[in-house]
């Protein structure tokens, strides 16, 4: 075997074959030069050294020389391959950035990635187990049941939409925020509740126009279905006015007060005309909205007339009440402020003593009030006339005769209309009295026309109220501070609570109660696109125009972001914010359109930076002669080269993009420039030893390059995509990408500068050879000047040094003072040999090194927005008010219930809710959690048993057989009133368990909730009729169950069960989660609570954004631990197995980590903190480590002598290019500096030139001072202890030599084959 490779392997270069001046540089460092003449000095028995490094180095130095001679031979064939890199461009057409942040940055292959697919998981599951019960169910029941087949429509309204749970910051969720005009304002005044109110008007109507019709908030926000009525003579009307007046759902602190309705519509209002409101007294006259709407009393009084179902009950159970009338005003002095308000200001007794007191004055004095002109009747539109029609017909039957109307009246089928405050009518609220339509008060009819006018007048002179009103009569304004000390409540005050935190940021107390507030808070929920499209999927009156046979998801998307955008578009350019910002919006699409615009190519900063490089590159390489270049200038292969790498880190990207990698903020903003750097390092590298052999060689000159450098390329370039190889490690998808994306760039690169590189070295060889100067391709050769040359860093050859192919001398650099290579020969190398310098780099590595721990292990962990966001933008005021004042975050508390009993495992559902509310963080309304399904379920059922036992008591419902009662004869009649809706529920569901119905000796014996627990029989069919009869409150709770419970109407006598839950969740609110480890914190909180109840049989997790995208910083600091372990363990092997030097493996090793380490600590000075892009660039800092060390190591190990010789040989070789190679990666990198994101210049361009900074210290200063105390022995050792080996014989003497002594070795076979040849 050792036969056989020494056959192959040793005496294929043949000394006779170079020149005495590469023979003499072989003397210094063998090895490095040719490692088959090296291991023919061994086998001469001249020298000792390391055979199986030599072997391994001898067959790469045998391959590359080969490529070089060929790439030289054919220079512009080679130069076509290009063609082929070009191809991989075309994968360009295909980019995509990635701005979704769950696909950026939710770590793959965990917990979390499986717990955001376990719903999806479970859906399918449901769908595939339920569809054929489900469609055969649903065909026996409409055809047995119904008649007729229930529209889609009404099967989708009746089970209720899904619940929106949309991806992203913020979700479902549009945010704005409202700080102080003033410094040190209190927002808890009536100036800014006032202002903060006119927003919300303002924000309910900004539309957008898309598909033929415009879009408000109303169409996408957040709704529950309205409750639906029984068939009756009013059951149209109230169905149509419930769907068009059911309000948005959303957060806001104006909701303490009456003023709270005015944003909620609805847009247009509902007229419903003079009859209608004289039917129903408790109807507002006029306009209907939720300013003058008391829900509670309309539906008492139509109650009383006709039955309205469960309808009663949801009101009771939601808390509607009065809805907003009975309210506090923000503004007593609003002309619209109901009697009903607590603060309610009498305008009519006022606007009276005004009127006396005004009177008295001299007719100069008397004070002018505008007279508001009455609307006519003649107003009202057609369409109300046609409504009114409708109505009396649908409560009498039969046709009522039209009565006539002007010829000049439009007909109008939508019985909307725009109209003005005249139009509404509040002075009939809440009294239950009308005023009588043919005569009016002569004092009312004064108090309608002067009214407005006579508050306008009261607002703008406060100063004279006293003259004409006593203390008492005075308007109140309500004690704000108070009225909002605890939070607010929606419509619904008992399933719509808003806590302080939630509504109210900055806050003081006094005594327990709010003192002063800087901010204000209001959140919007917004629905799923497929809400959106399901609620328009059949044609409306609200949007004529809209195409319903097109319609579909996509567009409802559309629609849904296009008013997002419009909604953050237009509060940015609000009139308030123009000098200072006072409404600071964001929307679950600010985030994505921030990160796209992030992650965009700045291709003028790029562009920019890359000149910078051709720039530098163009003058280290320059050598002027005269008034023009020299001939041994590089100026012109400089640009080719920074032109190549280039190209080539392009086409690495149209592959990457092939291969299915998409692009994100990392792979936009910093790959670029370190594929470029790094490239650029290996360039200069193989310019310097240009130099250098064009001088000693004349013949093969490229493959010879390629064997003395192309070692030194391949060993940084295989390391470096191997340490970004090894970084996939993370299970960041954006990390992922971005480590994924620099390999595949650097393996191009290294592929163009081993192969085509040099064929372009070789084409300027040629122009080397004839004698022109740089950048002169044609022509005659040029003639030098007289006068004394001029250089940048190496001297300038003559004519005849170049072009004359036998004379040859030994090569020496002069290199003046001035030069880089100057400033290495003369201070810095001696410098670095003196023992004080060697003891001050190591105590200041130690210093290093400690402080990078120390600063690694203080690193505060995160990555706020508002660090991503460009200053002075008002993203970034939003983001800084936000951190400032709130810091909110929704939660859902999942259980995964195929695995759980929820039947006989409720109470242990109860103590799981009240353990996740016992943490920290969550939010509380008055010291409660926030109603959920289970609950709103358990206060439905004891409803419904309330009303049965109260109609059994009666006598309705007979309570052993559940029937109803025979009437009971009367002297005239049969007469008995019916058992109620809800009593007749109740009976079906007690006499309903699993799929039996049975009645007898159940009722008045069988309660549906005992003690605080759904009875667990009957469990699931509860479910399904409270899902079906009370969606509403099935909407709100957000419950979202799959499978979604089967459809259920009264008319079917047994109520089917539920298929058992596979998915359900808990809603919860967190705040002050104000930064990054406060958030992680509360993750490990939460997570000990969920693994404790999954330990006893209670399988669930958390789902939310705080879990979504800081999870990951759970394990993010082992996860860096592991990804530089195994990067540094690669660097090791490699550098093993390419040089089979463990020691000089180890040493490079141990650099590196030392750069990281140092890098870290340094992290921490800046206030950079530890964050998923971070640890990218200290992974990067690995492979930039071996960029700055490898090269000096592979140079110390080749040369020979005492360890100062060594040192100075491997430093002469390698310092300029690696230094020219540090210079270039910081101008690829400076650029950054001007970009309009601070994190852009503080986590790259700092971070980055930090680490070339700390790169080049440790592989520069410290590498070469531990490698003269403990650096590995040389490859090679002369026997005879001098500190040169010259070259062997040539092999024809070595030959002779050993067929003297009666040895074969081959040598003489090879060579005479001609194998090489250098001529």
């Amino acid at each position: 075997m050792l036969y056989f490779v020494e056959r192959k392997l040793i005496g294929n270069f043949d000394s006779a074959d170079f020149t005495p001046a590469w023979q003499a540089k072989f003397s210094h460092a063998p090895t490095w030069c040719d490692a088959d003449m090296s291991l023919q000095q061994i086998n001469r028995g001249v020298a000792r050294g390391n055979r199986i490094a030599l072997y391994a180095r001898s067959c790469f130095q045998y391959v590359l020389f080969h490529t070089g001679c060929f790439v030289q031979k054919w220079a512009w064939t080679t130069n076509f391959s290009l063609i082929l890199y070009t191809v991989c461009c075309a994968g360009l057409k295909d980019v995509i950035i990635e701005t979704d942040l769950v696909k950026l940055w939710v770590q793959q292959g965990g917990r979390l990635n499986e717990e955001m697919n376990f719903l999806s998981k479970v859906q399918s599951e449901a769908n595939r187990d339920g569809y054929r019960l489900h469609i055969h169910r649903s065909a026996r029941e409409t055809s047995r049941r119904h008649p007729r087949k229930a529209s889609p429509t009404e099967q989708v309204r009746r089970r209720g939409p899904d619940l929106p749970r949309e991806n992203g910051l913020g979700g479902g969720f549009q945010v704005v925020i409202q700080t102080p005009i003033r410094k040190n304002e209190n927002v808890l005044s009536q100036e800014s509740l006032l202002r903060h109110v006119a927003l919300m008007e303002e924000i309910s109507k900004y539309e957008v126009e898309m598909y033929g019709e415009k879009w408000t908030l109303n169409d996408i926000c957040f709704k529950p279905p309205s409750p639906r009525f029984n068939a009756g003579p009013l059951a149209k009307l109230m169905n149509s006015m419930l769907d068009k007046i059911i309000p948005c759902i959303w957060i806001t602190p104006i909701d303490c007060y009456w003023e709270g309705s005015k944003p909620l519509g609805p847009y247009p209002p509902i007229n419903l005309g003079e009859e209608v409101s004289g039917f129903i007294s408790s109807m507002p006259k006029g306009n209907v909205t939720w300013k003058n709407l008391n829900p509670t009393a309309v539906m008492a009084e139509v109650g009383a007339l006709f039955d309205l179902g469960t309808i009663g009950n949801f009101f009771d159970r939601a808390g509607i009440g009065a809805a907003y009338l009975d309210r506090p005003c923000i503004n007593p002095l609003d002309p619209e402020c109901p009697k009903d308000a607590p603060n309610y200001f009498d305008r009519c007794s006022a606007l009276e003593k005004f009127m006396e007191w005004n009177m008295a004055k001299a007719d100069a004095e008397k004070i002018k009030l505008e007279r508001k002109p009455l609307p006519s009747k003649k107003d009202q539109g057609d369409s109300v006339t046609k409504i009114t029609e409708s109505i009396i017909n649908d409560l009498f039957g039969g046709g009522r005769k039209k009565r006539d109307t002007s010829a000049t009246n439009k007909k109008d089928e939508d019985y909307y209309a725009y109209e003005d405050d005249a139009d509404y009518d509040a002075t009939g609220i809440g009294n239950g009295t009308a005023p009588s339509k043919n005569k009016i008060d002569a004092k009312e009819l004064m108090c309608m026309e002067y009214g407005e006018s006579f508050l306008k007048w009261m607002s703008e002179n406060q100063e004279r109220w006293g003259e004409f009103l006593t203390q008492k009569e005075l308007p109140k304004n309500p004690a704000y501070e108070k009225v909002m000390t605890g939070g607010c409540k929606g419509f619904g005050k008992t399933i719509m609570e808003w806590p302080e935190d939630l509504i109210i940021g900055g806050i003081q107390r006094k005594s327990g109660m709010l003192s002063s507030a800087e901010a204000l808070q209001s959140v919007f929920l917004v629905a799923s696109p497929f809400d959106v499209f399901v609620r328009f999927k059949e044609k409306k009156d609200t949007h004529p125009n809209l195409d319903v046979a097109s319609w579909n998801p996509g567009w409802a998307q559309n629609i849904v972001f296009s008013w997002q955008r419009n909604f953050t578009k237009k509060l940015y350019g609000h009139a308030a914010n123009n000098n200072n910002r006072v409404f600071h919006p964001l929307a679950s699409t600010s985030i994505a359109d921030m990160l796209e615009e992030f992650s965009q190519f700045n291709y003028s900063i790029i562009i920019m930076g890359y000149v910078l490089m051709v720039i530098y590159a163009a003058f280290t390489q320059a050598r002027v002669d005269g008034r023009w270049l020299a001939i041994k200038s590089n100026v012109a292969l400089s640009f080719v080269g920074v032109i190549l790498v280039t190209y080539s880190s392009i086409c690495g990207l149209g592959l990457s993009t092939a291969m299915g990698i998409n692009f994100n903020a990392a792979t936009t903003q910093i790959v670029p420039f370190l594929s470029l750097g790094l490239g650029i390092d290996d360039m200069f590298l193989l310019l310097h030893n240009y130099d250098e052999i064009i001088q000693t060689m004349r013949v093969n000159e490229m493959g010879i390059l390629l064997k003395e450098t192309g070692m030194s390329v391949m060993v940084t370039s295989i390391n470096n995509i191997l340490a970004f190889c090894a970084g996939y490690v993370l299970p960041i998808p954006a990390l992922r990408s971005f480590c994924a994306q620099t390999a595949v760039l650097l393996a191009f690169n290294l592929t163009s500068l081993m192969f085509i590189f040099p064929a372009f070295i070789g084409l300027d060889l040629r122009r080397v050879r004839a004698g022109r100067r740089d950048l002169v391709y044609c022509g005659p050769p040029s003639e030098p000047s007289n006068g004394p040359p001029s250089n940048v860093s190496n001297p300038v050859s003559s004519k005849a040094d170049l072009t004359n192919k036998t004379f040859i001398e030994a090569y020496t650099r002069d290199q003046p003072w001035y030069t880089v290579g100057g400033f290495l020969t003369n201070i810095y190398i001696p410098m670095l040999k003196k023992p004080i310098t060697k003891v001050i780099v190591i105590l200041m590595t130690i210093a290093g090194v400690a402080f990078g721990l120390y600063g690694m292990h203080t690193t505060t962990l995160g990555l706020e927005l508002a660090d991503v966001l460009p200053e002075n933008t008002a993203p970034a005021a939003f983001m800084r008010a936000r951190e400032k004042y709130f810091s909110f975050y929704p939660m859902f508390a999942v259980l995964k219930g195929g695995e759980i009993d929820m039947p006989h495992q409720q109470q242990l559902i109860e103590e799981y809710r009240e353990a996740l509310g016992s943490t920290n963080h969550m939010i509380k309304a008055n010291g409660k959690l926030q109603p959920y399904w289970m609950s709103m379920l358990r206060v439905w059922l004891e409803s419904l048993q309330d009303a049965l036992e109260r109609d059994t008591e009666k006598g309705l419902i007979d309570p052993m057989t559940g029937s109803r009662n025979a009437p009971v004869p009367s002297s005239t009649k049969y007469f008995q009133p019916k058992p109620s809706l809800e009593a007749q529920i109740a009976r079906r569901l007690i006499c309903s368990y699993g799929h039996t119905y049975n009645c007898t000796g159940r009722i008045g014996h069988i309660k549906m909730v005992e003690n605080g627990v759904i009875r667990p029989e009957s469990f699931y069919n509860y479910l399904t009729a409270w899902y079906n009869v009370d969606n509403m409150m099935y909407y709100v709770s957000q419950a979202s169950f799959q499978p979604a419970p089967p459809y259920w109407q009264m008319e079917e006598k047994v109520v089917p069960p539920a298929r058992p839950l596979l998915y359900c969740q808990i809603p919860f609110f967190q705040t002050n989660l104000t930064d990054t480890p406060v958030t992680v914190t509360m993750i490990e909180e939460v997570r000990a609570v969920c693994d404790e109840f999954t330990e006893k049989g209670l399988p669930n997790f958390p789902s939310g954004i705080a879990f979504t995208f800081w999870e990951q910083y759970l394990f993010l600091r082992w996860n860096l631990f592991c990804a530089i372990c195994i990067i540094a363990f690669a660097v090791f092997a490699v550098i093993s197995l390419l040089m089979f030097n463990p020691w000089a493996a180890a040493m490079v090793m141990v650099i590196v980590v030392i750069v990281t380490i140092e890098l870290g600590g340094f992290m921490g000075v800046f206030g950079i903190k530890m964050n998923p892009i971070s640890a990218v660039t200290q992974i990067s800092a690995v492979g930039i480590g071996v960029e700055f060390t490898a090269h000096v190591v592979l140079a110390f190990l080749t040369a020979l002598g005492t360890v100062d010789d060594r040192l100075d040989s491997c430093l002469q070789h390698m310092f300029v290019p690696v230094f020219h190679g540090a210079i270039s990666t910081l101008l690829g990198v400076v650029m950054l500096v001007f970009s309009e994101f601070d994190f852009v210049v503080k986590y790259f361009f700092v971070v980055m030139s930090l680490l070339v900074c700390i790169a080049v210290f440790n592989g520069l200063c410290l590498l070469p001072i531990l490698l003269t105390l403990i650096g590995p022995e040389p490859e090679l050792v002369p026997l005879d202890g001098s500190n040169r080996l010259p070259a062997p014989p040539p092999l024809s003497e070595q030959y002779k030599k050993k067929k003297a002594l009666g040895l074969e070795s081959g040598l003489k076979h090879r060579k005479a084959k001609g194998g090489l040849s250098f001529d």
